[in-house]
């Protein structure tokens, strides 16, 4: 069974009465369905989309539902997004697209910047509906940008999916283009090693995606992620415990699997469907290890790794990055580490030493430093429709 075949045969799942039933409720309902109906929109002639389009069109028929569009509360966009999908599909609701339309000439703009303020331009553009009360896509993104330092050695996953939705809506998913962001590429790259190496198929999913959409790629994630369905064609999500899944039975079981499974298989499907194009990303190799050491905490290896690539004269940005970070894991009194270890402690000196004479400390030139730095750095929150 394809992830396709998967989707399709747990489409039950995605009716927020049969959620509620078995899982935690979500403050949007229809969350996996619209994140369902992206799919759809993006790969057109799947099976799945006619059923998917007729859950749709019970939701938006109920009472709540409407209700949920007139509050113009912060789910307002998710409304209006399962309305121009379904609106682009085919089934259409002429009539509460009116409505969103009025309320949107109104003022109502629950998510007024950041990514919030981006999606909902995305949502709109796409539905050829007017937004006199917020800029310009290109703009929001731009300002967006603009509060950015993407430090791979502390970018949280929060500020991972941030990065991905930004670049998602700033392409309007590949429609357009944003300007070319070697900064933002770098940490994209960087990013998706990590997460793959600790096993996150669902940030390397949409980090992956994110990639192809800045203009590069990588036939090694490409893999991973195509090899990453098990026999029944899920694709385990982070929450997944194969342990936990074990002890379920029945309809307890099936809950589990979709509650874990069903955001991760969406986002590969997606990320997989999009088009190839740029340049190769790397290959993994000294510095995307520099990264994963230091973000796991072991000063030991990050400070072998640097000491090798700054013997190399290595003058990556993450390499200047990895030098600074680590000479401000040094306590007051000179150690490395918590409890202190001598051993650690001296691995530490000789790799900023060799660090320092390489030229990676820049003692006189702090601007240099920062410079350099700065291509790699921050985040807003993410705004992810019903995500887990």
């Amino acid at each position: 069974m394809t992830s396709r075949d998967w989707l399709e045969a747990h489409l039950e799942w995605f009716a927020p009465a049969l959620w509620n039933e078995f899982l935690p409720a979500r403050p949007f309902g229809g969350g996996p369905l619209l994140e369902l109906l992206i799919l759809c929109d993006e790969v057109p002639g799947l099976a799945v989309t006619g059923p998917a389009l007729e859950l749709a069109d019970r939701l938006t028929a109920a009472p709540e539902f409407r209700a949920g569009l007139y509050r113009g509360d912060a789910y307002f966009t998710y409304h209006v997004w399962l309305l121009v999908l379904m609106d682009r599909l085919g089934a259409r609701r002429p009539e509460l697209l009116a409505a969103a339309q009025g309320l949107l000439d109104a003022g109502v703009r629950p998510n007024q910047d950041g990514i919030g303020a981006l999606e909902l331009r995305y949502v709109t553009d796409l539905g050829g509906l007017a937004n006199p009360h917020l800029p310009s896509a290109r703009r929001l993104y731009d300002r967006w940008r603009e509060g950015q330092h993407l430090d791979p050695f502390r970018m949280t996953d929060a500020d991972c999916y941030a990065l991905t939705h930004a670049v998602f809506y700033g392409t309007a998913f590949g429609r357009t283009t944003i300007p070319p962001d070697p900064a933002l590429t770098g940490a994209t790259r960087l990013m998706l090693a990590a997460h793959l190496a600790r096993g996150d198929l669902d940030l390397g999913a949409e980090l992956f995606h994110t990639a192809l959409l800045t203009g590069a790629s990588s036939e090694p994630a490409r893999q991973r992620l195509a090899t990453a369905a098990r026999d029944g064609g899920a694709v385990a999500g982070p929450l997944h415990d194969p342990a936990v899944a074990a002890r379920l039975t029945g309809r307890k079981a099936d809950a589990y699997e979709f509650g874990t499974c069903y955001h991760t298989t969406l986002v590969t499907e997606l990320a997989l469907a999009a088009p190839v194009s740029g340049e190769p990303m790397p290959e993994p190799g000294p510095i995307e290890d520099l990264v994963l050491a230091f973000r796991r905490g072991d000063l030991s290896r990050t400070a072998t790794l640097l000491s090798g690539v700054a013997y190399e004269g290595r003058r990556d940005p993450a390499v200047v990055a990895a030098g600074r970070h680590l000479r401000a894991q040094r306590q007051p009194d000179g150690s490395f580490g918590i409890p202190p270890d001598a051993e650690r402690t001296a691995l530490c000196e000789v790799a900023l030493e060799r660090f320092d004479v390489a030229g990676g400390a820049v003692r006189d030139e702090p601007s240099a430093v920062v410079d350099g730095v700065d291509g790699l750095g921050g985040l807003g929150a993410p705004t992810k429709a019903g995500s887990s």
